[in-house]
């Protein structure tokens, strides 16, 4: 029986040919073999000893565990900052794009959506197995950028000798996995060779945020512009919290398998930067960070703006301004102030 969900323009799902090339690959293999890689694979995260670590994919297995597990909530989150990033700079139609640590190329596929003018896409990848995958997923797609992607074997802490420009550049689930007295230079390499925009995305936890602001931080005193999520160019104002973002996510059937989880959908949830050597076409004033609350007698919204965190409050009985906050949408922006 097929569950149907009610429409909700906040839900995505996967590529359809994505989803299919995921689980045409786990259909090749008996279930409960990459059932246990999954989950084998969850275990290994869990226990991880260091958090600026990730486990090592040796066999195909393990990539096909990282697919079934991992790999639609991290296109979500992928997505939903491409996405948030694209809304500000409507005519920017970037051709290239290098995706460092790219694991089985799911920021590719990304943003060939959120960007259809891509054709030219470079995938560094450390692990052979997941560039193997990445690789049969690729083929499975129409789109000629993906089917034509260049796939290269590379550690990213390994110095980059050659000097080439691309319109984008993504650093996706990358920084949070490797030692923090790498991330600088890898940030550095990674600004080098933006041409246009770099994309840092990490997972919408304390840790994930932190170190998409210390590589903020970074970039804006090398002269980069800040396109998202921030109205500003200034360091973040955030005080003993953190900036996260939700992806509503239609959870394939295979990733429901893989986590055991019985809901169809999730909210994956974020932490990204957008920083560009142009400016933003949209200004913004600010953005929702945090999903409005309310209650019976007022309703309250938490925006990052020009002016610092601002908390506005609308109460009940002011009946435009109550409704307008109870239906603002965590991580929407705000071109003026309210």
């Amino acid at each position: 029986m097929i569950e149907r969900l009610p429409p909700d323009p906040r839900m995505i799902a996967l590529p359809t040919e994505l989803r299919n090339a995921i689980a045409q690959a786990l259909n090749a293999v008996p279930e409960t073999r990459w059932l246990n890689a999954a989950r084998a694979l969850s275990d290994q995260y869990r226990n991880l000893h260091s958090a600026n670590a990730a486990p090592i994919m040796r066999t195909r297995l393990d990539a096909l565990g990282y697919a079934a597990l991992l790999m639609p909530a991290t296109y979500a989150q992928l997505y939903g900052a491409m996405h948030a990033a694209a809304a500000l700079v409507p005519s920017w139609q970037p051709k290239t794009m290098l995706d460092m640590g790219s694991g089985p190329g799911t920021a590719l596929w990304a943003a060939t959506v959120c960007w259809q003018s891509l054709h030219d896409l470079t995938a560094w990848e450390r692990e052979p197995m997941l560039i193997a995958l990445g690789r049969d997923f690729a083929r499975a797609s129409t789109n000629p950028a993906l089917r034509h992607a260049c796939w290269v074997q590379r550690n990213l802490s390994t110095p980059i000798e050659r000097r080439v420009a691309f319109d984008l550049v993504v650093l996706g689930h990358v920084l949070g996995e490797i030692p923090p007295e790498e991330r600088d230079a890898v940030v550095a390499s990674a600004w080098r060779m933006t041409h246009g925009m770099l994309l840092i995305v990490e997972p919408g936890t304390p840790g994930g945020f932190s170190v998409v602001r210390a590589a903020r931080d970074r970039l804006l005193a090398d002269g980069a512009v800040t396109i998202a999520p921030c109205a500003h160019n200034l360091p973040c104002p955030l005080n003993d919290d953190w900036c996260h973002f939700p992806q509503r996510l239609r959870r394939p059937e295979f990733q429901r398998r893989a986590r055991g989880a019985p809901s169809p959908w999730e909210d994956a949830k974020y932490s990204y930067a957008a920083l560009a050597r142009f400016p933003p076409e949209r200004p913004i004033w600010g953005r929702v960070i945090l999903e409005p609350s309310f209650n019976k007698a007022y309703a309250e919204v938490l925006i990052s703006s020009r002016d610092g965190i601002v908390r506005h409050r609308a109460l009940k009985r002011d009946r435009d301004a109550f409704r307008w906050v109870k239906h603002l949408e965590w991580g929407q922006t705000l071109e003026e102030k309210p």
